[in-house]
């Protein structure tokens, strides 16, 4: 097998609607658990709170680098999806039956 060494990896965390993490504002640093393996990072306060007052999902990006044996995720940072649309309530005899 050929190993092939990178200087990083650019890294997106998927969270979904209603399931997004709470980031102190305070303190926005965080650590990511993957498989055993902890990832640390940290986003600007700004982030955090807008985080804390979003109803969609988001997405985490970051660049990922291996700093001596640890992983870090730098230039972390969130992209917000918009919540879902409620659907209209249908009143009882509409809906186009004949």
């Amino acid at each position: 097998m050929k190993h092939i060494t990178i200087p990083s990896a650019k890294l997106n965390v998927i969270f979904r609607e209603g399931e997004l993490p709470a980031i102190d504002p305070g303190d926005p640093s965080f650590t990511l658990v993957l498989g055993g393996t902890e990832i640390h990072g940290k986003v600007n306060p700004k982030a955090a709170r807008k985080l804390a007052q979003h109803g969609g999902g988001a997405v985490l990006q970051g660049k990922l680098v291996a700093e001596g044996s640890k992983l870090n995720l730098l230039d972390a940072g969130f992209t917000f999806i918009d919540p879902k649309p409620v659907a209209p309530v249908q009143a009882q005899g509409e809906g186009g039956e004949t």
